[in-house]
């Protein structure tokens, strides 16, 4: 297949937009679908699968990376254009995926038998279902391996727009299996027969599109043992940094479902829904940038190269992350009552405790991607794991004193730790990069406009006090045309301009 590089498929700008297109298609089945849970499976069952859930994937942790490293070391292998070193590096990626998802199912076998052990809070009732569900997703777990070991074959060709345009057909599937199976008898098995499926269908894809479509091919053609202990290095970095994502995500409802309620961790799940849309939203700026990164790295940047690397993608995830929470704190705890009801508002406070000091990574995350290229990502996952332990510590500790509330809180400490001080520091010392000046040039301006916008809008919920999803829309609707007039007059610098128009531009022809 001959693709050019100004092609849809290649660009990067395009595949950011596809997956904004996901992002919202994923919003979309997260407040169809939550409520659909909760009124079919009841607020306890849907905590048990919540809880089942929490648990399988934490044995994704054994997921090393296998796509990023297959994005790391191909991309360097075709900079090189030594197709004899792609193929041999996918087929060592490869032997290392199969032993990873024999030791997923050989955890999963010994986590199931303890499963109902680990968590008191499972109704007896619920016992054997929860067991099934467990293996269920153990097996789209192995799966999942896979599917990654192939995307990352197609994002190292730079083929970005199918890998994203994918993950929204995805949910798109999802949606639609979910909602026939539920409306036609299904209990919760709905929940991952449909996961199952769909894991089936992108395998099908992938494999298509990756051998048949790019024609790669893998094969062992010698035992590399400098490249292996390489490899290996670059995973141990990307499986510590691995724990401490699911630490961060999972670690709560669990320590809720060990010491309190189900009900407490279907609460805390609602809140989750929110702080996981939150955190995919910048994230995927900077997905798309690991290849660049890459070839950047190859020309020995300077310091303001590499700042400027970082805070270019970093100024759109500020518009975006800011906006998000400033919208939050106004419109909120109106769209949980009218979404799920008045009894899981404290889901509004779980989120925002989160989701402020969770900001800091989120807008300067394209700093990963040049800790790739330079393979030094190790410091950092080093440093989030201790973070995380002490995470579980902090929160453990607050949930038995204070309940619910106590897991957000340990979550926030360990963030403004881990993130906002420890990490700043490294980058600034060690990568290159000029902290104090990424900083600046991420917020500047674009703060003024967040902060007007809130303002100007924060009279619409004294003027619309009866909630309704009409008075509702007004007001976000009312807020955004606010939000982007002031990035239009004075939060957009000449380049952000330019890169808007050049989209425009390119859907207008």
């Amino acid at each position: 297949m001959n693709i050019s590089k100004s092609s849809l498929i290649t660009s990067k700008k395009f595949a950011i937009i596809v997956s904004y297109v996901g992002l919202v298609l994923y919003t979309f089945s997260n407040l169809l679908l939550t409520p659909l849970y909760l009124k079919f499976l009841g607020m306890e069952m849907y905590g048990v699968y919540q809880m089942v859930y929490s648990m399988a994937h934490y044995i994704l942790i054994l997921d090393i990376g296998i796509s990023t490293t297959m994005v790391r070391y191909i991309s360097d292998y075709r900079a090189k254009e030594d197709k004899q070193g792609e193929k041999n590096v996918a087929a060592h990626c490869f032997g290392i995926a199969l032993i990873v998802m024999v030791l997923i199912v050989i955890a999963g076998i010994i986590i199931n038998h303890f499963l109902t052990d680990i968590y008191p809070a499972i109704p007896a009732k619920y016992y054997n279902v929860s067991h099934n569900l467990f293996l269920a997703m153990i097996a789209t777990l192995v799966g999942t391996i896979f599917e990654r070991f192939l995307e990352g074959i197609v994002m190292a060709y730079e083929h970005f727009t199918v890998v994203k345009a994918l993950s929204a057909f995805k949910i798109v599937l999802k949606i639609g299996l979910t909602l026939a199976l539920l409306y036609t008898g299904f209990d919760v098995s709905a929940l991952v027969i449909t996961d199952l499926a769909v894991e089936v269908f992108v395998i099908a894809f992938l494999s298509i599109y990756a051998f048949c479509i790019l024609k790669f091919r893998f094969a062992f053609l010698r035992f590399d043992v400098a490249l292996l202990l390489s490899v290996f290095s670059f995973m141990l970095a990307i499986l510590l940094q691995s724990i401490v994502s699911y630490v961060n995500n999972l670690v709560d409802k669990t320590i809720l479902g060990i010491i309190t309620t189900a009900q407490d961790v279907a609460v805390y799940s609602v809140a989750t829904t929110f702080i996981t849309m939150f955190n995919s939203l910048p994230t995927v700026i900077s997905n798309v940038f690991l290849p660049q990164a890459t070839r950047l790295l190859n020309d020995n940047p300077d310091r303001k190269t590499l700042t400027n690397f970082v805070s270019r993608p970093g100024r759109y995830q500020f518009m975006l992350c800011g906006a998000l929470i400033c919208g939050f704190i106004l419109f909120g705890r109106e769209f949980i009552t009218l979404w799920v009801g008045k009894d899981s508002l404290v889901a509004w406070e779980i989120s925002l405790v989160i989701m402020i000091p969770n900001m800091i990574p989120l807008v300067q995350n394209t700093v990963v991607c040049v800790l790739d290229a330079k393979k030094k990502r190790l410091f950092r996952s080093v440093s989030l794991f201790i973070m995380s332990l002490i995470h579980i510590l902090i929160s453990t500790i607050l949930v038995y004193r204070f309940g619910i509330m106590g897991a957000p809180i340990g979550s926030a400490v360990s963030y403004l730790i881990g993130y906002g001080l420890i990490l700043n520091i490294y980058y600034h010392k060690k990568i290159g990069i000029d902290v104090p000046r990424l900083f600046k040039t991420i917020f500047s301006k674009t703060w003024l406009c967040i902060l007007i916008s809130g303002v100007v809008s924060l009279p619409l919920n004294f003027i619309f006090t009866n909630a309704s999803w009409v008075t509702l829309a007004i007001k976000v609707l009312f807020f955004c045309c606010v939000y982007l007039l002031m990035l239009f007059i004075y939060g957009f610098n000449s380049s952000e301009k330019n890169d808007i128009g050049s989209i425009i531009k390119r859907f207008v022809r």
